[in-house]
């Protein structure tokens, strides 16, 4: 009864009214900061988990350049490069988003700056690598202390990311620990809350609210990014497999099935069902080996072959390596994809290699006729055609002695003719030791060599400023040799020619192969003429082959002169053009690469 008039009296009820109203706001309060904490928390660990993410597929991405890298360097095959390879966009869009997810945190900054320069090294050891491969003098020693270079900076970067990633895996721990004192403390805020307060329970069924939109939104980008996964695969040709070791259990994708020709989920996922598919040659290697890798946990790298049930082979590579979950169970991850196009392509290449030696040895043995078998006949006709020129050619009638003449020529051009088929293939198959040349020194020196028919045609010829460059230097001596006698050979008559070598600035307009080309790529060297010229729509026809534009007998030749000069080029990396006008002259343009 007391108690009674106590709350029903007016100054009583307000004190006590007072009073709840404080409690209820000091309980607020303490609500308000735990779900603040609740939070901090949220976001401690989805940005430890974001920046674990990035991580990984940093590493994901370099090990898949790698990949490609070492595929191109055993295949020789472009597509290994094509649309993916030594693209940083992907790179540096992970580091930015390490730095955003790092804010204004100075340790982790420094931290992603010390990956950047470890990436922007291996990328710098991915140039060398390709710039070694594709060189024409490619160092097998170079490329192999290029290779351990960067097998030792890969495994530096995996050691600093791995290091990273741990530390990451630590605050996660720590976070979820904080996280779930908090979230104990909140429960019984909360419920002291709704003990007290409509209010309170108001408040808590908001912020339930605002968890579930938040929990729906991630799991909606959960499916999203596992939908995304799953076309990558099918569009990539590869398929992903898991095995738990504590728990012995496998987990295959959709497309891991697929690559086996038949439907998603047609089979329990486990050893036994996947490897009906095998080839029964390979059965026992690759059983062997994945075995043995459960034993020793070490990564495997194995070569396979798929027979389906159409009786259609495929070829796959199946890589796999060891890591733990969540729960720390041991799980081997391995992912399997189709190389039966890349295979059959080296396949191809192995059997063009085998026509090559073929073609080559052919050329050998028609390099040796050449010079041997086909020349001593020609020089025992051409010695006899001599002797009966110094004895007989008295004996012989008027039409007899024109004969004569005629089979000395045509023995002389055959001779010409042969010699010329003989540098063409030396110069198609000679060696290609490069080596610093001194034009200007090379070209006098050519000019040297020439006198004879220079005086003869009473010539003049200027040499103007031309540059070192690396090359071969035989045959840049014969190239300027076949340049200065074409322009000598194909001079007016009673008009004494003019020849100028000199090298000269690429304007902006030069093309080659659908490409710009600029002075800080080439060096450019121009022999021009006051010759006969030509109509420039020969002008691709006159560097083929035995395709003689003049055919008037007193212009000697076989065709083959400017056809080693294009093949000189070719074997410079470099190329040649010549633009000429009829009875005004010829202008070879020819560009060495810097």
């Amino acid at each position: 009864m007391k108690f009674f008039g106590l709350y029903k009296n007016t100054q009583v009820f307000k004190i006590a009214l007072i009073v709840a109203i404080v409690v209820i706001g000091y309980i607020a309060s303490v609500f308000y900061t735990q779900m603040q904490k609740l939070d901090t928390s949220v976001e401690l660990i989805a940005s430890s988990n974001k920046t674990q993410y990035e991580l990984e597929k940093l590493l994901s991405i370099m090990g898949s350049y790698e990949m490609s890298l070492r595929n191109y360097i055993i295949t020789q095959d472009e597509v290994y490069l094509e649309d993916r390879f030594l693209n940083r966009g992907e790179i540096e869009v992970c580091i930015k988003n390490l730095k955003k997810i790092a804010g204004n945190d100075s340790a982790k900054i420094k931290d992603i700056d010390s990956l950047k320069k470890l990436i922007d090294y291996r990328f710098k050891l991915f140039r060398d690598l390709l710039l070694i491969q594709k060189s024409p003098r490619k160092n097998t020693s170079e490329l192999y202390i290029k290779l351990l270079e960067s097998s030792s900076c890969t495994e530096s970067m995996h050691a600093f990311v791995y290091k990273r990633i741990n530390a990451e895996i630590s605050k996660i721990k720590r976070y979820n620990t904080n996280h779930q004192f908090e979230l104990n403390d909140s429960i019984i805020s909360a419920f002291l809350l709704v003990m007290l307060s409509l209010a309170i329970l108001l408040l808590s069924f908001n912020k339930m609210n605002v968890d579930i939109n938040e929990l729906k939104k991630a799991n909606d980008e959960l499916k999203f990014t596992n939908l995304s996964f799953k076309n990558a695969e099918q569009i990539a040709g590869f398929g992903h497999w898991k095995f738990n070791l504590d728990k012995n259990t496998y987990t295959f994708s959709d497309n891991y099935y697929r690559l086996m020709g038949v439907e998603p989920r047609s089979f329990e996922p486990n050893l036994e069902n996947a490897s009906k598919f095998l080839h029964p040659d390979d059965y026992d290697s690759v059983m062997e080996v994945h075995k043995q890798s459960l034993i020793d946990h070490q990564p495997t790298s194995i070569m396979l072959r798929y027979l389906l049930q159409d009786g259609t082979i495929k070829y796959i590579m199946s890589v796999g390596s060891f890591t733990r979950n969540s729960n720390g169970d041991l799980i081997k991850i391995g992912v399997n994809y189709d190389i039966t196009a890349q295979y059959k392509k080296t396949l191809e290449i192995e059997e063009s290699n085998k026509q090559l030696k073929t073609i080559n040895a052919e050329l050998e043995s028609f390099n040796n006729i050449v010079s041997h078998d086909l020349q001593e006949p020609l020089r025992k006709i051409q010695m006899f055609v001599s002797r009966l020129e110094e004895k007989e050619i008295d004996l012989l009638t008027p039409n007899g002695k024109e004969y004569f003449v005629k089979i000395r020529l045509a023995a002389n051009k055959m001779q010409t003719l042969l010699i010329d088929l003989l540098n063409y293939s030396r110069v198609a198959k000679g060696d290609k030791i490069f080596s610093k040349i001194n034009l200007q020194d090379l070209v006098e020196q050519c000019i040297q060599d020439l006198s004879v028919n220079i005086e003869e045609k009473k010539a003049e010829i200027e040499v103007i400023d031309l540059p070192e460059i690396n090359g071969i230097g035989f045959q840049i001596e014969q190239l300027f040799v076949n340049l200065i006698s074409n322009s000598l050979k194909y001079s007016k008559e009673n008009i004494p020619p003019k020849i100028s070598i000199k090298s000269e600035k690429i304007s902006g307009k030069e093309m080659y192969n659908s490409r710009i080309i600029s002075n800080a790529d080439y060096h450019k060297i121009v022999v021009s003429d006051n010759g006969i010229g030509f109509k420039q729509e020969y002008a691709d026809k006159i560097f083929q082959l035995f395709k003689r534009l003049e055919t008037d007998s007193k212009y000697r030749g076989t065709g083959i002169g400017l056809a080693i000069c294009k093949k000189i080029m070719e074997n410079h990396n470099g190329f040649i053009k010549v633009k000429s006008k009829l009875n005004v002259g010829t202008k070879f343009s020819i560009f060495f690469p810097k």
